[in-house]
């Protein structure tokens, strides 16, 4: 169908907070990628060591831009945002150099472009980088991190194409910190300050920015063990200090590892695990974070647990708007009830019951915006389109 305000054909069971008669829809499939601080969408379509890049307008679904990238191997998308721009990023790795007489070099390609300068359409480049070594590059919150083996980081400023690299073997936690600890050291994340590093033990591990600060600080565990991951530009952290009755959710500023938000929840070892942890959502506009039963306001540094009581069921959560209208489900008591999806007002700690059965990857410009393919087999993410709906007035 054409892009535009007319109602998109395909009708998705949505929360009540959306009009499915409003909004556009786009059949290209790929990579999605959402970009709030540019009101947009990008589509990556790899194919072989090239790809194409699409920009749709959030509101409209318009096209306003696309481009083409070249690597050396197989190409894979992302998006990264450094103080408050969205940069797009094409990356490869593979050997480049390489003819019948010459061997060739192993190199990571990363082709980088600030989403937002091109809504003229002519988009440039802003910086094409080649590192040594084949790595994969992913999204460090702080900027890119390029991870090299098991040894060898780099870390990425996309505003500026600075490039720092970081051996992990030469790297522990503060001394007094982790006690008898020959564990091997990780990154997790990238800060203004620097990498963000772990000791490789999960699901609780010791987290530090060298030479800035680290998490032992935080707790009375007496091993001062905790679980971090970025979200987006935040960091989240858990952690369970010695004797609590309660564990302890907070939301961290990755550059001086002070707490923003936090609140202490009901303990429960089973549902506060790792992939738990890393189900955190931050809305688009970085004020509200949702964190399996837990919501906070990073604005008003609160925080509110939505577990279970003697009245209420467990929330768990798994999205929230700019105006912090969040979505999720009730947890089942027992194994013969069904999750029940709701919608919560973080603000007041209102919870109500609704009917749907999808909810937004992204929530911005006014739209909810959701992946969707009719075929229920489909695993890739790639094999989806996306589906906006106007927020309902």
């Amino acid at each position: 169908m054409p892009h535009g305000q007319s109602a998109p054909h395909d009708r998705l069971s949505v929360p009540s907070v959306y009009d499915t008669s409003h909004g556009w829809e786009s059949d290209m499939m790929g990579t999605h990628l959402f970009l709030p601080h540019s009101a947009a969408v990008a589509v990556f379509q790899p194919a072989a060591n090239n790809g194409d890049f699409t920009v749709m307008d959030a509101a409209t679904g318009a096209t306003r831009w696309t481009r083409k990238v070249e690597g050396v191997g197989m190409m894979s998308a992302l998006v990264t945002t450094e103080q408050g721009q969205d940069y797009l990023v094409a990356t490869s790795s593979g050997t480049t150099g390489e003819d019948a007489v010459r061997k060739g070099r192993d190199v990571t390609t990363l082709d980088i472009f600030n989403a937002k300068d091109a809504d003229s359409g002519a988009v440039t480049l802003a910086h094409h980088l080649e590192l040594p070594g084949e790595g994969t590059v992913t999204d460090g919150g702080g900027g890119l991190l390029v991870r090299l083996g098991d040894e060898t980081i780099a870390t990425v400023d996309p505003a500026t194409g600075a490039t720092k690299s970081f051996d992990l073997t030469k790297m522990k936690p503060p001394a007094g910190e982790c006690h008898l600890c020959f564990a091997s050291t990780k990154a997790v994340a990238v800060t203004s300050r620097g990498p963000l590093l772990a000791t490789d033990e999960q699901p609780k591990a010791h987290y530090w920015v060298p030479g800035v600060w680290s998490g032992g600080a935080l707790t009375t565990d007496s091993e001062n063990k905790l679980f971090m991951t970025p979200v987006r530009t935040a960091l989240f952290a858990l952690w369970h200090d010695d004797g609590a009755a309660q564990d302890t959710l907070a939301v961290l500023d990755p550059a001086t590892g002070k707490v923003r938000a936090k609140v202490n929840c009901m303990a429960d070892a089973f549902h506060r695990n790792e992939d738990a942890a890393k189900s955190a959502s931050l809305s688009a506009n970085g004020r509200y974070l949702v964190q399996d039963d837990a919501a906070f306001d990073l604005e008003k540094g609160t925080g509110r647990c939505f577990g279970d009581t003697t009245q209420t069921k467990t929330v768990d959560f798994d999205g929230v708007t700019d105006d912090g209208t969040a979505f999720g489900s009730t947890l089942p008591v027992d194994d013969s009830e069904e999750r029940s999806p709701v919608v919560v007002d973080i603000a007041t700690g209102t919870v109500r019951a609704d009917r749907y059965e999808a909810t937004p990857f992204g929530d911005f410009a006014g739209y909810g915006l959701f992946l969707y393919n009719a075929n229920d087999a489909v695993t890739d993410l790639g094999d989806y389109k996306v589906v906006a709906y106007r927020h309902a007035r």
